[in-house]
């Protein structure tokens, strides 16, 4: 009975290398090309199933701190609104003019400007630029006005205009 048994057992894997062989170096290769041509495939769903798997773990650690979640997204939006709009340079602006010394406009010839004030209304034009301002010395351009022999630029024109109209 042994003797039988062995040779049935050769019999047996003969039988089996013949039935359960893939195809021998063919087989191997054939599988090669296929694991290949999924293989990107396979690394893209194992990179979509560990993406899941973090937003999962983003989403319950958001769940768990609500209060830290804003105070980050109000700090986000902070440092972006900051460079966006140049908040800081706007603001250094801003206390650099507050720092600075404001010049003080005195009116020393408020009664003798008034009555000379409406004569600027009829202006003749003045056609030199070696001309300045009687006021505030500013070299005078095109808008040149000129009252009794005194020339005056625009804007000292329209201070004498509404320093005469507030007092009439």
């Amino acid at each position: 009975m042994t003797g039988v048994l062995k040779h049935q057992g050769s019999h047996m894997s003969d039988r089996d290398d013949c039935n359960g062989n893939s195809g021998g170096i063919i087989g191997a290769i054939i599988s090669i090309f296929i694991l290949a041509a999924i293989w990107p495939y396979l690394l893209a769903i194992l990179g979509i199933y560990i993406a899941y798997l973090v937003v999962l773990a983003i989403l319950e650690w958001i769940a768990h701190n609500p209060l830290l979640v804003v105070l980050i997204l109000l700090g986000v939006f902070s440092i972006y609104a900051i460079f966006r709009y140049r908040l800081i340079s706007k603001a250094w602006k801003w206390m650099v003019a507050q720092l600075k010394p404001r010049a003080v406009e005195v009116d020393l010839y408020q009664n003798e400007m008034a009555s000379e004030a409406l004569d600027l209304v009829r202006r003749k034009f003045v056609p030199s630029t070696n001309l300045y301002c009687y006021w505030c010395t500013k070299k005078l351009g095109i808008n040149a006005f000129e009252l009794n022999g005194k020339y005056y630029c625009q804007s000292c024109n329209e201070k004498l205009l509404t320093n005469s109209m507030d007092r009439s």
